[in-house]
């Protein structure tokens, strides 16, 4: 199997990221009339934009966590990776389409479903790196992704129940389910990082431990 180094490959990613980002704060819509209801109008927006700026960096930060432990990538790897750039670099047309309709449910759903989308994607590289054969320099890595996936895989599963639950909510309560909405990308980035960093102190001690030298009695 073929494989490329991996730092035009983050370089490229980063790049995209930070594109993202910038397209995002640029479709932030300024008001010409000073009032009460423009003035929240921008409030609202800045939220939105915050919420799409930190579902952005979550991911990076994943990504960065996650090509930190190999040395190259395949095409395999490549071609799954410019997928979940695709989808993330969707974020910014269905946030400007919130900012545009912040009381409207169906902008707000695409970009849940689009959220979910990204995640899938994720876990398609993920899964690839997994699974690829020529990765037993880093087989300890691998043994430690391979039972995190109990987690992903709750996770996930919770992830889809929740917009479950938020669907059905929306046919009785739907100020309320505008809410859940907004909150769910963002409660579930913050649970990906809570994950990804404990992750990350884990393996740092465990490191640590097996480069220290055994003192003699």
């Amino acid at each position: 199997m073929t494989k490329f180094s991996k730092s035009r490959l983050e370089t490229f990613s980063d790049g995209v990221m930070a594109i993202i980002i910038t397209i995002m704060v640029l479709d932030i819509p300024l008001p010409e009339i000073f009032g009460f209801k423009e003035i929240m109008r921008l409030l609202s927006s800045i939220l939105i934009f915050f919420v799409s700026f930190f579902i952005v960096g979550s991911h990076w930060n994943k990504h960065h966590n996650l090509f930190d432990i190999i040395h190259d990538v395949s095409n395999k790897i490549i071609w799954r990776n410019f997928l979940f750039l695709f989808f993330l670099s969707l974020i910014p047309i269905f946030t400007k389409w919130v900012m545009q309709n912040p009381d409207e449910i169906v902008p707000i759903i695409g970009y849940d479903l689009l959220y979910l989308l990204v995640n899938i994607s994720y876990k398609f590289i993920w899964s690839g790196i997994i699974h690829e054969k020529g990765n037993e320099d880093i087989k300890n890595e691998i043994d430690q992704m391979k039972a995190d996936g109990k987690f992903s895989v709750l996770h996930f599963t919770i992830m889809i129940a929740f917009l479950i639950v938020i669907i059905i909510v929306l046919f009785s309560f739907p100020r309320i389910s505008l809410i859940l909405f907004i909150g769910f990308p963002v409660g579930s980035s913050l649970l990906n990082l809570l994950f990804e960093n404990n992750r990350h102190t884990r393996d740092q001690r465990i490191a640590s431990r097996q480069n220290t030298p055994n003192r003699k009695k």
